[in-house]
């Protein structure tokens, strides 16, 4: 009977509940004037300078304000624009660098294009000079928009001090993760390597931001003076101390230390916070599939055998453009429920994007003749 009783009070109690959490709701509840965003079209730029082969890319292009899509525009309308991009060293009045209406009088033609080809203009400039500790100033005057300017400072030169090839010691690792591959890496895969030992002094007392990456370069007895373009190898580290801030194993998600045996990456990004303001030890990884060999002693001499060489390329980078390459690595990983907007790092003032500066020194580890057509990929 009491049963019966107090049956009939529950909903009343779960109703009143629900009115009191109701009302606590709207309390916490305040309405924010925001005036909508209306900013003029602008211009979104990247852009870098290095010392490898004194090279200078631009490229950039259009970018609007979600107001502005009010009026009815076609993403395929033509924007062609007229203007002048230039590169200023330290206080030189003189650019060292001027490009007027896109280098053909038509102007700057910085459309959208279909998906298999990019939007907006590029282009690039070979054999300039560029100095560690100098700074340099772009420009970018294109009618219709804001006059976009940054500066960038060309680091010192990595103090490096490579170690020769040691292709007579293979490492096997049974585990690996090809990082910022965009196919969730490779579990599970054995694999061998060389190993590979750089000592590294840092620069300064400042944080300092370095990139290593392979490239295999073949020369052909007909082509001599015409070497083939290089083809980027993948390097590997299996020392987790060197990349625990690697901006592409942080938008991956990863957990720390030991998942895998090795993390491959088509460009390593690195800091010095292991061997701060002292020499550090660097030890990579390279997979063994990265060079060609003969697959058997052949008569060849060398003036008709074919030339092949293994570089690792090392660069000393600019702080920006670190943290650029950060905040777009955990952008394109997407925002979850829990995780925050990630604000792009910018040092483009009136527009958006980064102006970069790696200063690079390459050093061979590896090198080989072997004769057209009798060769193996180990």
């Amino acid at each position: 009977m009491n049963t019966a009783r107090n049956t009939p009070r529950l909903p009343r109690v779960a109703l009143l509940f629900l009115l009191l959490l109701l009302s606590g709701c709207d309390s916490m509840i305040q309405e924010i004037d925001m005036p909508p965003s209306n900013l003029p079209p602008t211009l979104a730029v990247s852009a870098s300078i290095s010392t490898d082969g004194g090279v200078l890319r631009i490229s950039f292009t259009e970018v609007r304000s979600i107001s502005s899509y009010r009026t009815w525009r076609s993403e395929a309308a033509s924007i062609v624009r007229s203007g002048v991009v230039a590169l200023y060293e330290d206080d030189n009045p003189q650019p060292i660098y001027r490009l007027v209406d896109g280098g053909d009088g038509q102007g700057f033609d910085m459309s959208l294009r279909t998906e298999m080809s990019e939007s907006g203009f590029s282009t690039e400039q070979r054999g300039l000079t560029f100095k560690a500790g100098s700074a340099y100033k772009l420009v970018l005057d294109i009618d219709g928009y804001p006059v976009a300017t940054a500066t960038a400072v060309m680091p010192d030169a990595p103090n490096v001090e490579v170690e020769p090839l040691s292709t007579g010691e293979v490492v096997h690792k049974r585990f690996s993760y090809f990082v910022g591959s965009g196919l969730g890496g490779s579990t599970g895969d054995e694999r061998d390597f060389y190993p590979l030992r750089l000592r590294l002094t840092d620069n300064s007392r400042d944080r300092d931001y370095y990139m290593f990456w392979l490239q295999s370069v073949t020369i052909y007895p007909d082509y001599a003076s015409v070497p083939s373009q290089p083809i980027d190898e993948p390097v590997g580290v299996s020392n987790w101390a060197l990349i625990r801030d690697n901006p592409d194993l942080e938008a991956e998600g990863l957990p720390m230390e030991s998942l895998f045996d090795v993390y491959l990456f088509n460009r390593l990004l690195m800091s010095d916070m292991s061997f701060a303001n002292t020499t550090g030890t660097v030890d990579l990884l390279v997979p063994t599939t990265s060079a060609w060999k003969p697959s058997q002693p052949t008569p060849c001499n060398e003036a008709s055998a074919n030339f092949m060489y293994l570089e690792i390329c090392m660069s000393h980078l600019s702080p920006i453009t670190y943290d650029h390459h950060r905040s777009v690595a955990l952008q394109r990983e997407g925002v979850g429920f829990f995780t925050e907007p990630v604000f792009i790092a910018s040092n483009i003032e009136n527009g958006y994007g980064c102006f970069a500066a790696f200063n690079t020194v390459r050093d061979t580890i590896w090198s080989t003749y072997w004769c057209p057509m009798i060769y193996a990929l180990e």
